[in-house]
């Protein structure tokens, strides 16, 4: 079984539309069983799944309490899945940090502005801690250069800042209003508008994380 962590300092960056549209790539593209764990107390990812038209389930397990982490993660690690995908809650603290033990790849999104690029330094930082403390390169990390408006200087100036946390940088996800109105459909975006630019930028995005999954 294959985990990948969506995670994020901060809300508003698109974490929760990455972990679906992952999922649901990597179960319709890949062919693989993937569940979606909703870890984050605000529970987006379930929200989008109650009208059933998602390709994977969802189970909502809100990871709050720093105390819950290792019950929480006996019971992700006891899922019958090929591939489960996390979206994690948006705080720095042991409960983020038991996720990000507990992935083999760590999927960053961050969004154009100052204060979500220092949001995920501090993410990365994070995953840097554990690495040192197991002494190895697990997790591997990709930072997503999400919400991207490539007319603004914030948005063409993103991948490199990104590059510079000297982590692996994913191709762009565009700011679109397709992925908004899939969203609002409870569709992911390979459904709801398969022919897109959006969906070509999601497909471009799982197929990056697919092959560096260890």
């Amino acid at each position: 079984m294959r985990i990948f962590g969506v995670i994020g300092r901060k809300g508003g960056v698109g974490k929760t539309s990455i972990a679906v549209h992952l999922a649901a790539a990597f179960a319709t593209r890949k062919r693989q069983k993937v569940i979606l764990v909703d870890a984050d107390p605000q529970g987006s990812a379930t929200y989008w799944a109650e009208p059933g038209n998602l390709p994977v389930p969802v189970i909502p397990d809100p990871l709050e309490a720093d105390s819950a982490v290792d019950a929480w993660s006996r019971r992700v690690l006891g899922l019958d899945a090929d591939v489960v995908v996390l979206d994690g809650p948006p705080h720095l603290n042991a409960a983020l940090g038991g996720i990000i033990g507990l992935a083999d790849l760590v999927v960053i999104p961050c969004a154009p502005s100052g204060l979500d690029l220092v949001a995920t330094g501090e993410a990365v930082g994070l995953v840097r801690e554990i690495r040192a403390g197991r002494g190895t390169k697990r997790p591997d990390v990709v930072l997503v250069p999400n919400r991207v408006d490539s007319r603004t200087i914030s948005g063409r100036e993103l991948p490199d800042a990104l590059k510079d946390l000297g982590e692996a940088v994913s191709p762009v996800v565009s700011a679109r209003t397709a992925l908004s109105d899939a969203f609002n459909a409870g569709d992911w975006i390979g459904a709801y508008a398969p022919n897109s630019p959006a969906a070509d930028e999601i497909n471009a995005l799982a197929n990056y994380i697919w092959k560096r999954r260890g």
